[in-house]
């Protein structure tokens, strides 16, 4: 197959902002006691059996080097009232744990305060795919409260509108 007309990052970015996703932080500690942390959209669970989740980061993100190199990673889905989480993961600021709540998982990545649910887990397998990098890990221990998702659609922050039928 030829194609003659390369789509840009501005369209290819328009054709994905229409699939409506949750927002996800994944959190690390690095090998020299560094907390970082990144807002992600591409993720999602990979298997069962083993329990797998992939992630995908970008080549320049600071939380992919401390993640390579620490071994293990803090996956969160945020909750509808995280905006602000989100927007401050999503920063380049430093010092992104000072206004968070969180606590330090059974593997050493922080974990946050108010999420959904929070998976730790180890770093199982990486591949290259064109300006990030997949991440697959290996689920070791989850934490799950519940509630309502913070979504991503179209550029901006959304949240469900469904009718619960009680029974």
């Amino acid at each position: 197959m030829c194609v003659s007309d390369q789509i840009t990052s501005n369209e290819l970015r328009a054709f994905a902002g229409h699939f409506a996703t949750g927002v996800a932080v994944v959190t690390t500690q690095s090998p020299e006691g560094e907390l970082c942390g990144v807002t992600i959209n591409a993720v999602t669970s990979l298997s069962l059996d083993p329990p797998l989740f992939l992630i995908c980061l970008d080549h320049k993100s600071n939380t992919l080097g401390a993640l390579l190199g620490s071994g293990h990673f803090g996956l969160h889905f945020l909750a509808r009232e995280q905006t602000e989480v989100s927007r401050i993961f999503a920063s380049k600021q430093p010092n992104k744990f000072e206004t968070v709540g969180y606590k330090m998982g059974a593997f050493g990545s922080p974990l946050l305060d108010g999420v959904l649910a929070a998976a730790e887990c180890t770093l199982s397998e990486i591949c290259q795919g064109g300006d990030h990098t997949i991440i697959i890990g290996e689920v070791a221990k989850v934490h799950v409260h519940g509630g309502e998702p913070l979504l991503y659609h179209r550029g901006a922050y959304a949240a469900l509108e469904c009718e619960r039928l009680v029974a």
